[in-house]
């Protein structure tokens, strides 16, 4: 009975880190940060347990059967779990709505969450503290061996071990969040059963046998005399030890962050692992009953604090490990499975040695207190003074002890409070250790080194998570760690740029007598993008600082009237100042005005509406920062928009996918009616803009009147409209059809938290701007050409102004030239042999009876006639000579830069054209030519005519991509399904130059096209 009881309490474990892990990712999202929404998870999650513990404690002795209490306890913990959605759907939603809360200081607001988030929190969490008390009592009745303690933290810790890696790579990715919840309530409702059948099927008075004391039972103190600490110090320590097990905690998720990155699952990593270390240092205890208990509790403290300062001693291998898996991991699916092992076995070689030792403490005391006070008493104290403990070390060390005393610091005096606590119990109570100059010695070995040794910033902030690095760069780093993470300014030999827990978030180059470009480009993309929108002064907010070039970029304009800054993390201002003069309008200009804070929050709290938002977070893969990509964030921050107003957002490309991107896309569709996508010219990152009215940039013309705006271009050394339509990639109505059927990004179905771990892994990539942007005959044109006709011009105007390759000119018109000379040349000796030929027939037609020149006339007239003949034989072998097949990649890529619209002016074009009409090339080119002539001019149906002959004639499955594109688009343009279908089935659809999103587009045009033709 007793292995099932274990078994079952493990289970229940399992169901209790569910509720643990998804309480953090909805408390992040109502907190607005997950360094937060963890802090107040661990906070509530163990002040529940103390409160449930110490009530549980009091009623575990009048319980006559406290496994049908336990029964009980679980029933309603069910509940709880099925209830919490939706309950915490209305407490939050009593925030938001409400114009009281709308009425309070930001600081007041934060209260109101806090409390909010604990109503809806800690019922469940103090009903999971009141399990234990009521289990072990009833386990002890039921068997009378103290052994049952250790084992049921063991099993229960193995449980909630198991669950929380469950949760995060399982559950959650594949049906979200309430639907975890259920899970974990249905595991509850199942315990409720068993255990209330157990526990009235048991007898509610112990038996005869358990009374009997057994062999391991037997008190070494107590059979020794051994001198002990007063009852109430057992109690303290138990607090203390709590504090810094949970210090140690928040030390390590921070520091591991920067060795294992920021997302979700990595976090969710290091909680598994603290917890199994746990629960083996629980089952170990169990084996060491017989031994001196304050003896085998103080070295646990020792070899703790020691341990734990092991991670400050030896960090340097791990990320020395990290580095190399870089280099033994291939970025593939496969690969992030096993990368996610080994970051996971990191994990653990990094905190069991330490968590093993507090997970004997706990079991400890708890024995040494029920072997005093010889009652189930104390099981309920020690586990609630523990968990005080645990509350006072989550909290305290994440908000106020890592910022106060940064990493180090942090975990050196939790390690020394612990080895006060071992060191005082065994020179106190036990005289062996007072004398002994070994103990000393040891003891100054452990601690010493400390002292001397700290964390290398250059390694800790290196992002080994992420790509292979050089671990030995030559930069000036600066540090901080603030209370939501560790921000880093790095100055390198030829830029600056600052770091968010390991990750770049933004650089600028030191050169700057050339052109803006990588990360300040996205950066000034994001103001002036929306800024060309605008043409009446406005009020603007932006979400984060960073480096302060946004903002810096956007205070630029003149029309800016006010602009509201809000950013979480106070160390990013403080080492933002590294950018300093060329961000200096982020910190000097009267316009902008700074909030610590989160944005929800501040936002809620304002009580302002603006006319543009301005939202520059992190990579969707950093944990809590895909909340900001969802469509339950962007409904919210409409509220505190304006009629007319902007809500601008960028997105990376890289690290990513399509599938991602159109669930990032489909949350902004569903709340703004109108959103333009814009790529950041030579970055891989897209400027998304929404409105509840069409997006246009009316307002650039501004650019190049406004002296203050055509200075700064002057000084950023790029062109006024470096930022303007030429950039638009498409609406989200164009690509409407994509969207149909995809789930937009939520926050509690959060797919791309989920997923962008991996994608950055695998190094995949959005390919959907390939589709957009590569093109001749663009998709533009067909899915929406009205919208796209004004944009156009843009895209024209820089088409032509970019450079051109005088060299690849010349050799063009040369090739053409030589092919026009030879075509003379042929011309020439044909004509001169068929005037031969012709004087040759006139004699013999004089010497030839009359009825016979008429047959040979008609002969004539009839060869002439014939359509079929074969292609002159100097232009087959002319198509296979390498100098033709360099000739035509050299003119696709001269072509591909000239627009349709302008080709008639261009002098290359107009020359291949001069030669096309005159015969001079191949069929395969003439036809592939004229097919793109017939679209440029516009006559969609005969460029469909000529692309069906072309498809009978050649094998179109090893045409280019973007030939291949032309002629999907034309067909659609002339409304021909049919041929679009042929040509996408034959050419494209095992194409691997087309990507998944572009022929799912394809797909679906083709239905819509054979539906509308069909009415």
């Amino acid at each position: 009975m007793n292995i099932l009881v274990y078994f079952l309490f493990a289970l229940s474990g399992f169901a209790g880190l569910i509720y643990e892990g998804s309480w953090a990712r909805y408390l992040k999202l109502f907190l607005g940060h997950s360094s937060y929404g963890q802090v107040l998870t661990l906070c509530i999650y163990m002040g529940g347990l103390a409160i449930g513990s110490f009530v549980a404690g009091k009623l575990v002795e009048r319980t006559k059967r406290p496994l049908l209490g336990y029964g009980i306890v679980e029933l309603f913990i069910g509940i709880g779990g099925v209830a919490y959605h939706p309950l915490y759907l209305w407490l939050t939603g009593i925030f938001y709505d409400s114009a009281w809360t709308a009425s309070l200081t930001s600081r007041q607001a934060e209260v109101a969450k806090v409390f909010l988030a604990t109503g809806s929190t800690l019922p469940i969490a103090i009903a999971v503290g009141m399990t234990f008390p009521f289990i072990a009592a009833g386990l002890m009745r039921k068997s009378g061996a103290e052994v049952s303690l250790p084992m049921l933290y063991f099993t229960n810790s193995l449980g909630s071990a198991i669950g929380i890696l469950a949760t995060s790579y399982l559950l959650i990715p594949e049906i979200g969040n309430h639907a975890t919840l259920c899970v974990a309530a249905s595991i509850n409702f199942l315990l409720a059963a068993v255990f209330s059948f157990i526990g009235i099927a048991t007898s509610p008075v112990p038996t005869k046998d358990s009374k009997k004391p057994k062999k391991q039972d037997t008190d070494f103190v107590e059979e020794h005399k051994l001198a002990m600490p007063p009852k109430s110090a057992w109690l303290w320590i138990a607090a203390i030890t709590g504090l810094t097990s949970f210090v140690y905690e928040i030390v390590w998720i921070r520091l591991l962050s920067l060795l294992l990155g920021s997302s979700s699952h990595s976090f969710d990593q290091m909680l598994s692992a603290f917890i199994l270390g746990l629960s083996i240092g629980s089952a170990v205890s169990g084996k060491l009953l017989k031994k001196d208990s304050l003896v085998v509790l103080s070295m646990a403290q020792i070899l703790m604090a020691f341990f734990a300062l092991c991670t400050l001693y030896f960090h340097q291998p791990f990320w020395g490990m990290m580095n190399e898996a870089n280099q033994i991991f291939n970025p593939t699916s496969d690969g992030y499975i096993c990368w996610s092992l080994f970051k996971y076995a990191l994990s653990l070689l990094w905190m069991v040695p330490t968590s093993f030792f507090a997970g004997m403490t706990l079991p400890l005391i708890t024995l040494i207190l029920t072997r005093a006070f010889k009652s189930e008493a104390p099981i309920g104290k020690v586990y609630g003074w523990n968990t005080v403990g645990s509350i006072i070390g989550s909290a305290g060390g994440g908000l106020l002890l890592l910022p106060l005393l940064q990493l180090k610091g942090a975990l050196v005096t939790a390690a020394l409070l612990d080895f006060a606590i071992g060191f005082i119990l065994l020179v106190v109570y036990r005289r062996r250790f007072r004398y002994s100059v070994m103990f000393y010695i040891m003891v100054c070995v452990m601690i010493l080194p400390s002292l001397f040794v700290k964390f290398d910033p250059s390694l800790i902030t290196s992002g080994v998570f992420r790509s292979y690095k050089n671990m030995h760069p030559n930069e000036k780093i600066q540090v901080i760690d603030g209370k939501t993470a560790t921000i880093s300014f790095h100055e390198s030999p030829v830029h600056y740029y600052v770091k968010t827990n390991g990750k770049a978030d933004a650089s600028m180059s030191k050169n700057r007598e050339a052109p803006i470009s990588s990360d300040e480009l996205t950066q000034a993309a994001t103001a002036f993008m929306p800024m060309a929108v605008k043409t009446e002064p406005y009020d603007a907010a932006m979400v984060g600082f960073g480096s302060g070039m946004g903002a810096h970029y956007l205070l630029a304009d003149p029309l800016l009237k006010d602009f509201d800054c809000v950013e979480i993390e106070e160390a990013m201002m403080t080492l933002a100042k590294g950018f300093y003069p060329w961000n200096y309008r982020g910190y000097d200009d009267p316009r902008i005005h700074i909030f610590i804070d989160d944005a929800t929050t501040f936002f809620h709290t304002n009580r302002r509406k603006y006319d543009m938002i301005i939202s520059v977070p992190s990579n969707p893969w950093v944990s809590g920062v895909a909340g900001l990509f969802a469509h339950e964030f962007y409904a919210k921050m409409r509220r505190y928009m304006k009629p007319g107003a902007l809500w601008v957002q960028w997105i990376q490309t890289y690290e990513f996918n399509d599938l991602m991107f159109l669930n990032i896309l489909k949350a902004l569709d569903t709340v703004f009616p109108y959103v333009s996508l814009y790529k950041s010219t030579d970055e891989p990152d897209i400027i998304m803009i929404a409105s509840d009215e069409p997006v246009m940039q009316k307002g650039i013309g501004r650019f190049s009147t406004d002296t203050a705006l055509v200075a700064e271009f002057n000084r950023i050394h790029r062109d006024p409209e470096f930022f303007g339509e030429r950039n638009f990639l498409f609406t989200n109505k164009m690509v409407a059809s994509l969207l149909d059927g995809v789930k937009p990004n939520s926050l509690f179905i959060p797919m791309v938290d989920n997923k962008a771990e991996e994608a950055r892994f695998v190094h995949s990539e959005a390919h959907i701007v390939q589709m957009f942007d590569s093109c001749e005959v663009c998709w533009q044109q067909y899915l929406d050409p009205e919208d796209y006709k004004p944009r156009r011009e843009a895209r024209v105007k820089a088409m032509l102004a970019e450079p051109k390759d005088e060299f690849l000119k010349t050799a063009l018109l040369s090739y053409v030239a030589e092919l026009g000379a030879a075509k003379a040349t042929a011309d020439s000796l044909a004509k001169a042999a068929a005037d031969s030929l012709a004087k040759i027939d006139a004699k013999a037609a004089a010497t030839v009876p009359q009825q016979t020149f008429a047959d040979t006339a008609t002969t004539a007239d009839s060869t002439a006639a014939d359509s079929t003949q074969p292609e002159d034989p100097r232009l087959a072998s002319l198509e296979a000579s390498v100098g033709f097949l360099k000739f035509r990649e050299n003119y696709m890529e001269w072509i591909r830069k000239v627009p349709l619209e302008a080709r008639d002016t261009d002098e290359v074009y107009i020359k291949v054209s001069e030669a096309v009409n005159a015969g001079a090339f191949p069929k395969s080119f003439a036809e592939e030519f004229n097919i793109v002539e017939a679209a440029r001019e516009g006559v969609y149906k005969q460029a469909a005519l000529l692309i069906a002959d072309f498809y009978d004639r050649y094998e179109m499955g090893d045409m280019d991509e973007l030939f291949l594109r032309d002629c999907i688009v034309i067909a659609l343009l002339a409304d021909e399904p049919d041929l679009a279908d042929i040509i996408y089935k034959n050419a494209i659809q095992k194409n691997e130059s087309f990507f998944a999103v572009e022929k799912r587009l394809i797909e679906r045009e083709i239905q819509q096209l054979r539906r509308k033709l069909a009415k």
